[in-house]
């Protein structure tokens, strides 16, 4: 009769421990894909320009997409949305005769941009430093509409950011783009890629 009694008290003692093993597998689970994900997400390709004066670091699962006049444009396609979060840096060559700042330049280009874009807008224009060189910060939307299979879609609302800096002769826009919905968390990455630019 005793036998019988600690057997039956042994049976939920052994489904408890079962229940806790379980739990703490996908605990451990959860955790190691924690891990595999941010060690995947921290993972970055190098650029640098041709003429090796700019470098910088973008996340590896970004791809490069062709887009003419740029040096590099990269867009992460995996994210949710029409339009992809996005970086692009572009370079011009300036006349060293007629010297531009940052902000003279930003004038030049909000012209231009407002004949290329529809609903071109600026919301600011900042003074900031890329790698401590002096750079102008310009904020602005757009809307673009979507191409291809998703032309039938509502048209979407860009934020995007300038930062325009000068060094050696050359103009270098630095630009980040998202749809206004999502730029927000999207920050976290444009600050990270613009951190790892330099100038030689």
């Amino acid at each position: 009769m005793e036998a019988s009694r600690s057997v039956g008290r042994a049976a939920p003692l052994k489904g408890w421990l079962d229940e806790l093993l379980v739990i703490a597998l996908v605990i451990v689970a959860l955790i190691l894909g924690w891990a595999l994900k941010s060690w995947v997400q921290g993972q970055t390709v190098s650029f640098t320009s041709d003429d090796g004066v700019m470098s910088l670091r973008y996340p590896a699962d970004w791809l490069e997409q062709v887009n003419k006049g740029a040096l590099l444009t990269v867009s992460d396609v995996r994210a949710e949305g029409v339009f992809k979060p996005a970086f692009s840096v572009a370079a011009r060559e300036l006349n060293p005769d007629f010297p531009l700042t940052p902000r003279e330049l930003v004038v030049t280009m909000s012209v231009q941009r407002a004949e290329e874009l529809t609903g071109h807008r600026v919301l600011s224009v900042d003074p900031a430093t890329v790698d401590g060189i002096e750079a102008s910060k310009v904020t602005y939307a757009y809307v673009t509409q979507p191409a291809g299979i998703l032309q039938q879609a509502v048209p979407v609302v860009v934020e995007a950011v300038d930062w325009v800096v000068i060094h050696q002769d050359e103009a270098y826009v630095l630009t980040v783009a998202a749809e206004s919905t999502n730029f927000a968390q999207e920050e976290g990455t444009f600050d990270t890629i613009l951190a790892s630019v330099e100038f030689n």
